[in-house]
C-alpha cells in the first residue's frame, strides 16, 4: 500500500512540474564577475584611472515573483576591495566605467561625450545573463520598466540615461508597482 501511495505522489508531481522550464520562483544569481585592470566587457574597461569626466547614475530595482533582491555592491569592482563598515566599496583594484559601490542598486557610469550606454553592458560587466526570457539565471516571464513606463525592446538594448530608475520584474510582479522614480538624494546634479 505505501508503495501505491508513493507512485501517485510521485506521478501526481509530475503531472503539476512545468515541462521544459525552469522555476519561476527561488534565488537568482546575484555573483559579481571577477575583474581585473584593463579587462574590457562590453566595451567598458576596468581601469585604475583614466575615468572619462561625463558621470552620471541610474538605479536598478529587481524583483523576482514580487519579492525586491538586493542589487549587489562591487559590480564592475576589481579586486581587492577596500569596504567602510557600511559595505560601500570605496577602493578596489580597478573600476570599470560602469559600476556599483554599495547595494542601493545605484550604478555610477561614466562615459564619453556621444557615447550612450546600456542594460546589456551593466549586465555584461556584473557577469550576469540578460534577455528577453530572463535574467540572473531566472528564465520567463520578464518586465522591464523605465522611469514607470513598460519597455517592450530587447532589455539588452535599453539606454542608460541619468537619474533613471530601471526596475526589472521577473515572474509575478510586485502587488504595489514598484516607484517610477528613484530618490538619487545629493547625487543629483
Amino acid at each position: 500500500m505505501r508503495h501505491l501511495i508513493a507512485l501517485v505522489l510521485v506521478v501526481a508531481g509530475l503531472a503539476c512540474a512545468p515541462t521544459g522550464q525552469e522555476p519561476t520562483s527561488g534565488s537568482l544569481n546575484t555573483a559579481v564577475r571577477e575583474l581585473r585592470e584593463g579587462q574590457i566587457v562590453d566595451g567598458v574597461p576596468c581601469l585604475r584611472d583614466d575615468l572619462p569626466t561625463r558621470h552620471f547614475h541610474v538605479h536598478i530595482g529587481l524583483f523576482l515573483d514580487g519579492k525586491a533582491v538586493t542589487v549587489p555592491a562591487g559590480i564592475g569592482v576589481g579586486r581587492p576591495w577596500g569596504a567602510d563598515s557600511r559595505g560601500f566599496i570605496a577602493t578596489g583594484g580597478c573600476f570599470a566605467w560602469i559600476h556599483s559601490h554599495d547595494t542601493s542598486g545605484v550604478v555610477h557610469v561614466f562615459t564619453q561625450l556621444g557615447k550612450s550606454d546600456t542594460l546589456g553592458q551593466v549586465f555584461s560587466v556584473w557577469g550576469q545573463p540578460l534577455g528577453a526570457d530572463g535574467a540572473l539565471g531566472y528564465r520567463g516571464a520578464l518586465v522591464v520598466l523605465v522611469n514607470g513606463k513598460p519597455n517592450a525592446g530587447d532589455p539588452r538594448s535599453v539606454p542608460l540615461a541619468n537619474l533613471d530608475n530601471i526596475v526589472l520584474e521577473l515572474g509575478t510582479p510586485p502587488t504595489t508597482p514598484p516607484p517610477a522614480l528613484y530618490d538619487f538624494g545629493t547625487m543629483r546634479r
